[in-house]
């Protein structure tokens, strides 16, 4: 079997890539700039960008099975084009916000995305799977930049518990179901083993670093002000509010161990295999 992965020099890209490379499929990476990619071995590269036509044309030519990581275009171009092609399967990432209400509605643009993402597939005809994801575990990194030298994460929410995911799990669940005879089809909620805060994050990574971390409030206009510098404010109001006290609406999922054998991994784990990102 032939398989595309898309954003292959992303972090969840990049790890389905290692996944499928090795195994009896032809695995094929999409990317916007080959010279700056360095592939497994045995993994065709191709240079295109997900808005154009003719690119994604090309880099679906032969291709039975692809993982699609959207592009601006809400995956448009690519879904028209899988349609025409008549791809046995795609495996989207998606987000848990497609069916979690969250303020702003149709205006929050994570919400948006991903459900435009969907719908296309759908109304192209193209047999898909959704998964869902929570919140990335590596997002506590957006507040531990004080972590190495001070000891301290600053959040606006301490207390709000998101069962984040690790992107190997989302992955895991990609290489799984891309390289199942029969792939599952239908939506899934990708998340971690277990609802964790700001501040339960921060006492798992001082145990597993082995060194003090304390949790304090950042403001909320303060944190806005000096996340995505240049972004919209729409933008911005959007990511916060799929991790902020709105968002913990989400459960628990197994949906991880049902796709790939496998439990999901827990955020020390996440933690460990990411030591140098603490300093």
């Amino acid at each position: 079997m032939k398989i595309l992965v898309t954003g292959a020099t992303g972090t969840v890209g990049g790890a389905i890539v290692r996944g499928l490379a090795g195994t009896e499929h032809d695995v094929v990476a999409l990317v916007r700039n080959p010279g700056a990619y360095d592939p497994p071995e045995g993994v065709t590269v191709v240079q295109g960008d997900l808005t154009d036509a003719a690119d994604v044309r090309r880099a679906l030519a032969g291709i039975d099975r692809a993982f699609l990581n959207m592009a601006d275009d809400d995956g448009a171009v690519f879904a028209a084009a899988a349609g025409e092609l008549g791809l046995d399967h795609v495996v989207l990432l998606s987000s848990f916000t497609v069916d979690t209400v969250l303020p702003y509605g149709e205006d929050n643009l994570i919400t948006v995305h991903h459900r435009n993402g969907e719908q296309a597939l759908d109304a192209a005809g193209v047999p898909a799977t959704f998964l869902r994801a929570a919140g990335f575990d590596y997002n506590f990194l957006m507040w531990a930049s004080g972590a190495a030298a001070e000891g301290v994460v600053r959040a606006p929410w301490l207390d709000v518990k998101l069962p984040v995911v690790d992107p190997d799990d989302i992955a895991a669940a990609a290489v799984a179901v891309l390289s199942e005879a029969e792939p599952a089809g239908g939506a899934y909620s990708i998340t971690g083993p277990a609802a964790l805060s700001v501040a339960d994050q921060t006492h798992v990574a001082s145990g597993v670093l082995g060194r003090e971390l304390r949790a304090e409030r950042l403001d909320l206009e303060t944190a806005k002000a000096t996340a995505f510098q240049g972004a919209p404010p729409v933008f911005i109001e959007s990511v916060f509010r799929t991790f902020g006290p709105e968002a913990a609406v989400l459960p628990v999922s197994g949906d991880v161990e049902a796709l790939t054998g496998t439990p999901a991994r827990t955020f020390a784990q996440w933690v460990d295999r990411n030591r140098a990102a603490f300093g």
